[in-house]
């Protein structure tokens, strides 16, 4: 075998020491921008490297130079060359392998696609030259007095922001309006360009060169990226971290500097600018660019500060050597010897970094689904899910598989196959029965009393556990806006009455005769109705009973017609009212003993009997001590004014429960139902949930 020549254009620079403190060089491709780390041993054989000679005489002769190494270590150092287009192909040799390189490279328009989709670069401009022009312009902003000074005003501007805190949240919610959401994507675009300038400035500031500043969009989310590759040339450690580091410090200082200017300005555009600008510049550095999971900022800085070159990838492949070792006991070598409390900072590492993936990339693929069109967001959502989530997995099954004949039987693949089993019982086998149900105890009868028109309390004729009569008054509200619209509806009324009676019988007023008319009898209707509401605020018993849940209740005080001023019991045995939902109707069973617990932990549990289910669906929720405005556990999609008008997010189905002991509850209380049902599978509910998804979905 003849050795290679190298490209004329590579060169070689001394660079830091590796994790072990041996030394390293590194090779640098101009071609492509980029740059690779040599060990001593493969140093030194590109410093001897003899281009043309035969492999013994060059192993003959490095070995002179006292170079430990053989043939097969020099085979496999240009090999590396060679995949990495390092060395010259002389005309018409290796044709074969160019070809096959060329091969492997390309992929099907559909990969291509689907790459374009998933990540892709646009270079917008080189500043190299831009920069070193303008690098004196900007290096006080780089000072350490300039930075101080930056602290000592962001101090300043925290102290008046908490001064002024329920102004800021104020501010805050104007981000959830239209209007806000532009204003908040201008700013961020100007602060990431200020941010991409930071580390730009700084790595030129240290000697390096910025090759480029561009756009790249991560399933269709665009976000700036600065080529900063040249920071590999710096040996100094610190150096490479502040280059890192440089553009979440570019914000903070940005975000310090805007509290304090809106801390001290009166109210106007310029205040509100410089919130968007402080509040934009936090939220980018703490939830995106602080992250170590993604390969932003924070991963290079965490990387740095590890002193680690290829930090996820080879946290990777630590952490699925482990997942192999947990699972079957192999006894392989790790993938690289470390020291055993870095090789697990790797290996935690990495089994963060898949969860928070694993979340994030289904939030996108969700986020994807739902704003494009429902085919191509079906498409979509179905390739993010396959590439970023199922493809790895289907990758290591794959890598066990082709590992089958060295899976032994001893303790960790026993207890794997032991908990495999374990789980697929949970999943699998039909073992949950048990239903727990929202529901309400509830007297004989139990009537709520509500204000139906907010209104000013003017009399109190009963107290707390007074006995009170069907038809008694309990209490008379008066309500001045109420009277006002009365009167304004009087007078409306006698003002289009007295028009209609001034206008002649002729045929040309006849239109204005029958708008007149419909005028007319429109406020006497919204009269009639105002008026109903008028006598009704003199509040009566619906029953015979005893007041309970009586509010703090005063003269002159104001209460709206939503809240409950008080409650009547007629004393009775009482009954449970469950509220089912439509997934576990086919589980509810009859003559099924059951248990209700009160909320309140005063009351004992009650013994129940299942006896019926209403099979129509609730469509305003009867007992608002369950709805989610109240604390409770259904959710209601609307609050319409009235007695019980409260209509559930989804469907819910009443159930009747009777007790099987005597209680002393004498009033309404919210609670849980627990009663047996019809046993199930966990993984047959999954799929059910998911076809039922599938279904509701696929209505395009």
């Amino acid at each position: 075998m003849i050795i290679p020549y190298l490209r004329q254009d590579l060169e070689i620079l001394r660079g830091n020491s590796r994790e072990d403190g041996s030394p390293a060089w590194l090779l640098y491709d101009a071609v492509r921008n980029k740059y690779f780390t040599l060990g001593l041993t493969a140093f030194k054989l590109i410093k001897n490297w003899k281009g043309g000679e035969d492999i013994q005489n060059f192993e003959k002769k490095i070995n002179l130079e006292g170079i430990e190494t053989n043939s097969d270590e020099i085979i496999s150092f240009i090999g590396f060359l060679q995949q990495n287009n390092l060395i010259l192909q002389p005309s018409g040799q290796n044709v074969n392998y160019l070809l096959k390189q060329k091969h492997s490279m390309k992929k099907s328009w559909i990969l291509n696609l689907v790459h374009g989709y998933l990540f892709f670069k646009i270079p917008l401009f080189k500043p190299d030259e831009w920069l070193g022009k303008n690098l004196s312009k900007v290096e006080i902003l780089g000072s350490s007095k300039f930075r101080n000074l930056i602290y000592i005003f962001g101090f300043i501007g925290i102290c008046l922001v908490i001064q002024q805190f329920e102004v800021f949240k104020k501010t805050f919610l104007y981000f959830f309006t239209f209007n806000g959401l532009m204003l908040y994507f201008i700013t961020l675009v100007l602060v990431k360009c200020l941010h991409e300038l930071g580390h730009a400035f700084v790595a030129k500031q240290y000697g390096c060169r910025v090759s480029a500043i561009g756009i790249a969009f991560l399933v269709f989310f665009p976000f700036l990226y600065t080529d900063t590759t040249d920071a590999w040339r710096l040996r100094n450690h610190k150096e490479r971290l502040l280059i890192n580091f440089a553009g979440i410090l570019t914000e903070l200082h940005l975000a310090l500097i805007a509290i304090f200017i809106w801390g001290v300005l009166p109210e106007g555009g310029l205040k509100s600018a410089m919130f968007f600008i402080a509040t934009t510049s936090l939220i980018s550095s703490l939830l995106i660019n602080v992250s170590p999971f993604m390969r932003f900022d924070g991963y290079y800085v965490f990387s740095d500060w590890l002193k680690a070159e290829n930090l996820q990838p080879r946290s990777f492949a630590l952490a699925r050597w482990k997942i192999r070792e947990i699972l079957f006991g192999l006894n392989h070598k790790p993938p690289e010897e470390i020291n055993p409390t870095r090789r697990w900072t790797f290996i935690v590492y990495a089994w963060a970094t898949w969860l928070y993936r694993f979340f994030l990339f289904i939030g996108i693929a969700l986020l994807v689904y739902h704003l494009a069109f429902k085919v191509l967001g079906i498409i979509l959502f179905v390739i993010e899910i396959y590439w970023f989530i199922m493809l790895p997995i289907i990758k290591e099954l794959k890598n066990w598989y082709m590992i089958k004949s060295e899976i032994k039987i001893n303790r960790q693949s026993i207890r794997t196959i032991l908990v495999i089993l374990f789980l697929s019982m949970v999943v699998f086998l039909p073992w949950k029965s048990s239903l727990k149900i929202p529901a309400v105890y509830v007297s004989e009868k139990y009537s709520k009393i509500y204000s139906p028109y907010p209104a000013k309390i003017k009399k109190i004729f009963v107290s707390k556990d007074d006995q009170v009569l069907k038809g008694q008054n309990l209490i008379e509200l008066h309500s001045p806006d109420l009277d006002k619209n009365i009167s304004s509806l009087r007078r409306k009324i006698k003002l289009i009455k007295t028009k209609i009676n001034r206008l002649s019988d002729s045929a040309g007023n006849m239109d204005q005769y029958i708008t007149l008319q419909q005028r007319l009898i429109a406020l006497q209707s919204e009269l009639r109705g105002l008026t109903i509401i008028k006598n009704k605020l003199i509040i009566k018993s619906p029953i015979n009973g005893k007041i309970k849940d009586f509010s703090e209740l005063n003269v002159d005080m104001w209460v709206s017609n939503t809240n409950q001023l008080l409650g009547i019991v007629h004393y009775g045995t009482g009954h449970v009212k469950g509220l089912i939902k439509e997934d576990q109707i086919d589980r509810f069973k009859k003559n099924m003993p059951a248990v209700f617990i009160p909320n309140d932990g005063e009351h004992k549990k009650i013994r129940l009997i299942s006896t019926s289910i209403d099979l129509s669906a609730v469509q305003n929720l009867p007992y608002i001590s369950l709805s989610s405005i109240h604390n409770g556990p259904i959710a209601i999609r609307n609050s319409i004014s009235g007695e019980f008008q409260y209509r559930p997010e989804t469907a819910y189905y009443m159930a009747d429960f009777k007790l099987t002991d005597e209680s002393k509850i004498k009033f309404e209380l919210p609670g849980y139902v627990h009663v047996d049902g019809a046993r199930y599978s966990p993984l047959i509910k999954f799929l059910k949930n998911i076809l039922a998804l599938l279904v509701r979905e696929s209505g395009f």
